[in-house]
C-alpha cells in the first residue's frame, strides 16, 4: 500500500509540474524591441516598423571583430536567398569626434571595408551609438531576430556558423 501511495504522489507531482510550466509558457508576454530609424550605406532610411510582416535579422557588428567578419558572407547569402520573408540589417556605430566612444572605426573606413567585403545588404549607421545603448550591446556580434509581428523572436549573443544562421532563419520563417 505504501508503494502505491508513493507512486500516486509522484504521478500527481509530475502532472502538477507540467501544468505549472504550461501555464507559465502561456502567460509569457511578447517583448517589443526598440524601433530603429537609421540610414544605410546607400543613404536610404530604414524604419524597423516598416518591416512588419517580414522577419528582420538585426546584426550589431564591428569591422575589427573576427566573428563579425566571418558572418558577413552568411548574412549576404541569407539576404539573397529569402528576399520575400527576410530583411537583414547590419548596424555599425562609427567613431567620430563627437562620438569617440563608439566601438568601430570612422564611417569612411567602414565604407571602405564594406566595399572590400562586397557587402550589399543594408548596413545602418548608428552614428550617435543610441541604438547600441538601447539594445544593450556589450560584445560582438550580437544579433536579434524580430518576428513578422514586430516582436522579439530571438537573441543571439556571439558568432554563428552558416548552418546555425540558416536554421535560425528557417525556424523564424516557419512561425
Amino acid at each position: 500500500m505504501k508503494y502505491k501511495n508513493k507512486v500516486m504522489l509522484f504521478i500527481v507531482f509530475i502532472l502538477m509540474t507540467f501544468s505549472a510550466f504550461s501555464a507559465i509558457d502561456k502567460k509569457r508576454e511578447k517583448l517589443a524591441v526598440p524601433n530603429i530609424i537609421l540610414n544605410d550605406q546607400y543613404g536610404k532610411q530604414h524604419n524597423l516598423q516598416d518591416y512588419k510582416g517580414k522577419i528582420v535579422f538585426i546584426n550589431f557588428w564591428t569591422t575589427w571583430c573576427s566573428y563579425c567578419v566571418e558572418e558577413i558572407p552568411y548574412l549576404e547569402k541569407i539576404s539573397k536567398e529569402y528576399p520575400e520573408d527576410l530583411v537583414v540589417l547590419g548596424i555599425a556605430a562609427p567613431k567620430s569626434k563627437e562620438y569617440s566612444k563608439n566601438p568601430d572605426v570612422p564611417k569612411d573606413k567602414i565604407l571602405d571595408f564594406m566595399e572590400k567585403k562586397k557587402i550589399t545588404y543594408p548596413i545602418l549607421f548608428d552614428e550617435s551609438g543610441k541604438y547600441f545603448a538601447e539594445y544593450g550591446i556589450r560584445f560582438f556580434p550580437t544579433s536579434f531576430v524580430v518576428g513578422r509581428d514586430g516582436y522579439l523572436d530571438g537573441y543571439i549573443p556571439g558568432g554563428l556558423t552558416e548552418e546555425n544562421l540558416i536554421n535560425i532563419v528557417e525556424e523564424a520563417i516557419k512561425k
